[in-house]
């Protein structure tokens, strides 16, 4: 099977090669972190980088137990090191081997070797690395297929943008589907695995195999309530009133598990009067839609719903701080924040055809101050493109790649 070529990530890395910065890749199991690897392993041996210049170590393999010890594992890439040339280490879920940032430490500190790791949990990144190695690393955050990159990959079905923007939303963008047929059971087949996967790896097993149920109650309200602040004391009293009795602390728990393996991401909520974040409530998206079907036992999600979660994971594959924004007593849908700290705001609307909802849309952005970018968008194929400095954008044309 040929590679989807995820060059946004490519390009990332490129731009740090070579530089003494470690490279860390953390997202969903099964996103493409080790595709991606694989990708940029290719693009360093078309650049002249040698077969013995690189080590892969995948420490889910069997094969590689013996270096999970952290001695031995840095015993072996040490053998490797050549005074000449550039060494490219590259160690795939590398959670498993304990103590492993005491290795990736030492890595760092020598000449003539450049080191990229994957996680597929946050606390690795929030505990052992950011302690040892502060200022030494940087992240990039793998998110499921871009429409663009989707689009891309079926173009040969000769379907146009609109066709497969329903086929994105109605089967998720798990890189892995794409070895199937679209809609076939095995393509079903493999995300339901998929989804299992990481219930029982990534999830049930650092709490109590007992609370499957629990779980999926918990992603089944937080799905429902897409573009809805939530708390966990929300969560906690939905449960309640709709099955067993549960704790809060229980709640909580599996909530930061979900969070921790970057099941669901979580989105702060901005004052923009105060200019302030707010602290405990705050807004939750789905990293992929492919799974609501095991969440939902198939029943339908709302298009609004489902599109501003997906304008939420594009902001944050462009490297936006994306937060919810308050105004008053109005919402903004989506900050952002690019590198420079400069802000944009965004409401997203199936439609604003009808001018009650466009006003609606509107009201807010009357309400602030400042002169950031605003804009809506919208699934509309018809619109004015701009209300009084408010720009208007077509959503399929945004995931397809258009500036904001």
């Amino acid at each position: 099977m040929n590679l989807i070529k995820r060059n946004d990530y490519i390009q990332w890395l490129n731009r740090y090669r070579d530089k003494q910065v470690i490279k860390v890749i953390t997202g969903l199991r099964r996103v493409g972190k080790s595709k991606i690897f694989d990708l940029y392993m290719e693009e360093l041996q078309k650049n002249g980088v040698s077969d013995d210049q690189i080590i892969l170590i995948n420490f889910e393999e069997l094969e590689n137990e013996p270096l999970r010890e952290k001695t031995a594992l840095y015993r072996y890439i040490i053998s490797k090191v050549r005074s000449d040339k550039m060494l490219y280490v590259f160690l795939d879920e590398i959670q498993v081997v304990q103590g492993f940032e005491e290795v990736v430490d030492s890595l760092f500190v020598k000449p003539n070797i450049d080191v990229y790791i994957t996680g597929s949990n946050a606390k690795f990144l929030s505990s052992e690395i950011a302690t040892v190695l502060t200022g030494r690393y940087i992240e990039i955050n793998v998110l499921p297929l871009s429409f663009k990159e989707y689009s891309e990959h079926y173009k040969f079905t000769g379907k146009d943008k609109r066709a497969l923007f329903m086929d994105y939303i109605t089967y998720g963008a798990m890189p892995g589907m794409t070895m199937f047929d679209l809609g076939s059971s095995e393509q079903r087949e493999y995300i339901e695995g998929v989804y299992k996967t990481i219930l029982e790896k990534d999830v049930l097993k650092r709490n109590s195999r007992a609370g499957k149920q629990l779980v999926e109650h918990i992603l089944s309200y937080l799905i429902y309530n897409i573009g809805c602040m939530t708390t966990v004391k929300r969560i906690t009293d939905y449960i309640n009133s709709n099955a067993a009795k549960v704790a809060y602390n229980t709640v909580d728990s599996y909530f930061d598990t979900l969070q921790d393996c970057y099941f669901i991401y979580k989105a702060d909520r901005y004052d923009v009067v105060g200019k302030e974040y707010l602290k405990l409530i705050n807004k939750y998206y789905v990293t992929d839609f492919g799974f609501k079907y095991y969440i939902l036992n198939n029943k339908t999600l709302e298009i609004p719903q489902i599109l501003e979660n997906l304008i939420f994971l594009e902001l944050k594959r462009r490297r936006f701080k994306v937060a919810t924004g308050k105004v008053d007593d109005k919402e903004v849908d989506f900050i952002v924040k690019d590198t420079s700290d400069q802000m944009k705001y965004i409401q997203v609307a199936v439609t604003v055809l009808e001018e009650e909802k466009l006003k609606q849309e509107l009201r807010p952005f009357y309400e602030i101050k400042d002169n950031y970018p605003k804009y809506i968008i919208t699934l509309d194929d018809y619109f004015v493109p701009d209300h009084d400095g408010v720009k208007t954008i077509n959503a399929i044309d945004f995931l397809l790649g258009e500036e904001i």
